[in-house]
């Protein structure tokens, strides 16, 4: 008898246990799917605030705000034009971004010299193969090349672009750390930034859920449409979340209707 109380008290445990896990982890879910719409829609709000002429030549960016379900999320945009293209860059080029990303520079030179026969023809194709591989399609791509480790893939990833078709980053479209990394002269105030494809970037966070989506615009009307859209990325969190204060936190369409 009394091993069988003892049963039924550990069955009910179990039980009980088991219902608060799947609570949890459905309460997780759902948070994970609540931050996964509402950086959707903090991409799509960047769109329409792009393509909104701004005030006296400002920008909202990077904008830390509040979506209307109480999401919080931070929206950057990045210049593709700033960013060292794997198509049209140098060996050169390519040698000293990836030494100073690896830290090394043999590892530099040895990856920049993958990305260059990746980028050519290979033996034995034929010349439709060829031209229809192009290089690299996507900068997703960059994780084929020998010696790209995934620590190495994701600190790169913020910094290249196969969009901009230029051998060197524009300085005053890059970064601050891509200039440093590079040397790269400090642009002048009169020195305008690019007007080519950007990358927008919604971090979003609900409760414990953090979710990252990125997408790769045209901001120019093409066949007929204001803007393309030319792929979309989920990004892998590579620093912790950012930490909010909601209240010190504005409506997202706050930053809609400013430009107005």
């Amino acid at each position: 008898m009394v091993w069988t109380l003892g049963l039924i008290a550990l069955l009910s445990a179990a039980v009980l246990v088991g219902a608060r896990y799947r609570s949890r982890s459905e309460a997780s879910f759902a948070a994970s799917e609540r931050a996964a719409a509402a950086a959707e829609s903090a991409v799509n709000l960047a769109i329409l605030i792009t393509l909104t002429p701004p005030p006296a030549g400002t920008s909202p960016y990077p904008l830390q705000c509040r979506m209307p379900g109480g999401e919080q999320v931070e929206i950057t945009v990045s210049q593709e034009n700033g960013k060292v293209d794997l198509n049209a860059s140098s060996a050169q080029m390519l040698a000293n971004f990836f030494a100073a990303l690896a830290g090394e520079r043999a590892a530099g030179e040895r990856i920049a010299a993958s990305i260059m026969a990746f980028r050519g023809p290979k033996q034995g194709d034929s010349p439709q193969a060829t031209a229809r591989r192009g290089g690299f399609q996507s900068i997703l791509e960059l994780d084929r090349i020998p010696g790209v480790g995934p620590e190495l893939f994701r600190a790169a990833l913020p910094f290249v672009t196969v969009r901009s078709r230029r051998s060197e980053p524009d300085a005053g479209a890059a970064s601050k750390e891509l200039r440093e990394m590079l040397q790269l002269e400090k642009p002048s105030a009169a020195q305008s930034r690019g007007d080519g494809d950007i990358t927008i970037r919604a971090d979003t966070v609900v409760g414990p859920a953090r979710f990252i989506r990125e997408a790769l615009i045209s901001p120019r009307a093409e066949n007929g449409r204001p803007f393309v859209i030319r792929e979309w990325r989920r990004s892998d969190a590579d620093s912790p979340a950012p930490i909010y204060d909601p209240g010190d936190l504005r409506p997202c369409l706050a930053a809609m209707e400013a430009r107005s």
